[in-house]
């Protein structure tokens, strides 16, 4: 059985789908045998990053009501075939694919992986909980500001009391000229106030958003400090001692805006 990751936010927005499609990539270049599964009942978009979108047959909600096979769902990368998505369905409602069918889904597709990334729905609702249960290794991801350390916060206590791993934390969009003002708190204060080991930093970059209007992952928007954020993550997923950025303190630094700047 393969390693499984399950990617998880506790708000839209923050960058969870981005660096599940990019990890995919990024392991499957190393040669991994990779499954990513997007998660996102009725609102997929895994498809549109690898710029499959165009050849996807079936679904996850097919593989669920056994209309298909999942071999048939199971959609190989045309660059990777090493790489395979199985594609979230979408005119489906979470209600309509069963707890029941998605272990039994993620249990198949880990026996055939190295590495199985759950791309999971944002959010602490049924969606997210319907991936629970299975042998996973959760990573929650988060961007510096108020709201969505909040929300990770929030989705850490949840996993907590249905008792599953603890999990590890990423942080993205990330200004380091903001953390040296103090306008926010360094990742590594972030990460302790959380009580999340961290796993990595992506830095804010406009090169992430135009390789996604090229139907491209992160990992190919053309910024190295990006690229090497994710190479990092990959990394400490995987149990290697990949070090963090590290940034220069101040003694202006208030966690979570209290009382500071703007």
């Amino acid at each position: 059985m393969g390693r499984i990751f399950s990617i998880m936010s506790g708000k839209g927005g923050v960058g969870k789908s981005t660096l599940s499609a990019s990890l995919a990539v990024y392991y499957a270049r190393m040669g991994k045998r990779v499954v990513l599964l997007d998660g996102d009942i009725g609102q997929r978009c895994a498809d549109l990053m690898l710029n499959v979108q165009d050849r996807v047959v079936y679904d996850l909600g097919d593989v669920a009501d056994k209309t298909c096979k999942l071999e048939e769902a199971l959609l190989p990368h045309p660059a990777l075939p090493n790489l395979s998505l199985l594609a979230a369905p979408q005119i489906l409602t979470v209600s309509d694919v069963k707890r029941k069918a998605m272990d039994k889904i993620i249990t198949r597709l880990s026996e055939q992986a190295d590495i199985l990334l759950l791309d999971a729905p944002a959010g602490i609702g049924k969606g997210l909980k319907n991936l629970l249960g299975v042998t996973a290794e959760p990573v929650i991801v988060a961007t510096p500001d108020d709201i969505s350390i909040r929300d990770a916060e929030r989705l850490s206590a949840l996993l907590a009391q249905m008792e599953e791993p603890h999990p590890s934390l990423v942080l993205n969009r990330v200004r380091p000229m903001w953390v040296r003002r103090g306008l926010i708190a360094p990742p590594d204060q972030l990460a302790l106030a959380l009580d999340m080991p961290l796993m990595g930093v992506i830095p804010e970059s406009t090169k992430i958003y135009k390789a996604l209007l090229r139907h491209e992952t992160a990992l190919d928007c053309g910024d190295g400090k990006v690229e090497k954020a994710i190479e990092v993550i990959a990394a400490r997923l995987l149990g290697a001692d990949a070090p963090l950025p590290e940034y220069a303190p101040s003694a202006m630094l208030r966690f979570f805006n209290r009382g500071g700047e703007a």
